[in-house]
This record gives structure tokens, sequence and C-alpha cells, in this order.
């Protein structure tokens, strides 16, 4: 007999795209638009759905963090701030720029070489500036 993804969603209680994922994980070819299994092929799928509710989920590595791991065993704002900064603690864009030592151009960032806003407490380099207005 033949299953369609329809069919086993209906079965098993999850969405279509859950078990299209995992088709496409384990090689599967569609047939034209739609998703076709063979007994065998249906049979593993419900094996597997099943197995879901019975795993632990794992919790995200990072101290004092209750959350459900997504990925490399962390939870998505954990993992994404690793990903964007290179660091699981939280930092905003004045703490990220506050951290650089040198300017764009390579020039050290010193109390004699640093110009600083008192608006706003920007950076500018005075080597950078003096080479650029001549």
């Amino acid at each position: 007999m033949t299953w369609t993804a329809a069919q086993l969603t209906g079965e098993l209680g999850v969405r279509e795209h859950r078990v299209a994922r995992l088709a496409r994980t384990w090689g599967w070819e569609r047939t034209g638009h739609a998703w076709l299994f063979t007994d065998e092929q249906a049979d593993l799928i419900r094996e597997h759905v099943r197995t879901w509710d019975t795993r632990t989920p794992a919790v995200c590595s990072v101290d004092g963090c209750d959350e459900r791991a997504s990925a490399k065993g962390m939870c998505h704002p954990h993992y994404l701030r690793v990903w964007r900064h290179g660091s699981t603690e939280a930092r905003t864009g004045g703490e990220h720029q506050r951290a650089k030592t040198h300017c764009p151009h390579g020039h050290e960032y010193t109390p004699e070489n640093t110009i600083v806003y008192p608006s706003d407490g920007r950076r500018r380099c005075r080597t950078c500036r003096l080479e650029a207005s001549s």
C-alpha cells in the first residue's frame, strides 16, 4: 500500500512538514508534488514519531538557563548571541563598540589618540582624522 504524508500526519497527530523533513533527512524522493511512502517507510516514520514523546528534551548548556536546547547544546537566544559576537553574554551595540581597542585602520584607541564626543560617547581616531584633513 502507498501512504501519503497527509494520511500519516492525520494518524500520528503531527504537522505535515515534520513528516516531510524526516523524509528529506533520510534521502527519500518525492513523487511529483506529493510525498508517497511505502509500508516500510510509513512504519519507520511511525516508529520515529512515537519516540518523540519519550525523549527527554535537552536543556541549554549555559549556566542558569532552563530553556530547551535547539542548536549546539544551547537555546535559540544563546545560540544567536554566540553566532553574532562569539559569547553567550548579553551585549548591547554600545558594549560591543566599547570593547574595540583599535580603529578600523589599526590605530590604537589611547587617551591621546581618541576623540570622545560628550553628547553620546562616540569615539573617533585622531590619527585618521588628521590624515583625512591633509
